[in-house]
């Protein structure tokens, strides 16, 4: 038996302050999203489960923290925060763009290269913002970022942690970086028979390329900050043209 009842899941058209639900986003292991409006703007809520919020303690309150102290185009404002007696959550900025999850796989969108590089010169500038703030994002993945077309932004902040250099370290957002990039290149990749190879043998990549993405993954020396990791990442687009 759970030893917490299970969180109200909000319906449309259901109020909370003063927001009124739209509909339910999605749902994770710490917390319910919903596109919420309040009448003009659209705007993301966030409500946290109660039993998760007892069991990780102030782990749980990181993302409220870090959100509130920035201050980035790309990254969702915190709005205000909303707490009762049985209720915990925090009202985000709406941000525009569908997740490169649905993109790549509902609708199956090709990545050339020069779109490879529009979207990765962004996520290195919002990086680059991060880590200056002393903070590493450990969640940059296909369905956690948001994409119209022209405009990358970076949400879900519930894993990102303030950097020590000791178990929370910049260099973490690198992997996560390189795999994103991967599931871009992979748009246009077909498996023609055969077994299945590594990611450095199956796709056609130029050398700096493969060498750039290694490294990134840490298959070969990992980059020191990402101020290298940037000045690599405009030599190997420069190699592709």
């Amino acid at each position: 038996m759970s030893l917490f009842r299970r969180d109200k899941q909000y319906q449309p058209s259901e109020q909370i302050a003063d927001y009124t639900i739209e509909k339910t986003i999605g749902e994770g292991r710490f917390g319910i999203c919903y596109l919420v409006s309040d009448g003009q703007k659209s705007y993301i809520f966030k409500q946290l489960k109660r039993g998760m919020l007892k069991k990780a303690g102030a782990k749980a309150r990181y993302e409220e923290e870090i959100l509130r102290s920035l201050q980035h185009e790309s990254v969702p404002r915190f709005i205000k925060k909303i707490e009762r007696e049985d209720f915990y959550g925090y009202v985000l900025e709406f941000k525009e763009g569908r997740t490169f999850e649905d993109i790549i796989y509902i609708d199956k969108h090709v990545f050339e290269r020069e779109e490879i590089y529009i979207v990765g010169r962004q996520l290195v500038e919002i990086l680059k913002y991060l880590h200056s703030k002393s903070i590493v994002h450990r969640d940059i993945r296909v369905p956690n970022t948001l994409y119209d077309g022209q405009k990358v932004n970076l949400v879900d902040f519930g894993l990102a942690r303030w950097i020590n250099n000791e178990k929370y370290r910049a260099d973490m957002d690198f992997a996560f970086l390189g795999d994103f990039l991967l599931h871009l290149y992979y748009s246009s990749f077909e498996l023609k028979g055969g077994k299945k190879r590594p990611w450095y043998d199956e796709l056609q990549l130029h050398q700096v390329e493969r060498l750039f993405l290694k490294r990134l993954m840490g298959v070969e020396q990992r980059y020191s900050s990402i101020f290298e990791v940037e000045l690599e990442f405009y030599k190997t687009f420069e190699a592709w043209k």
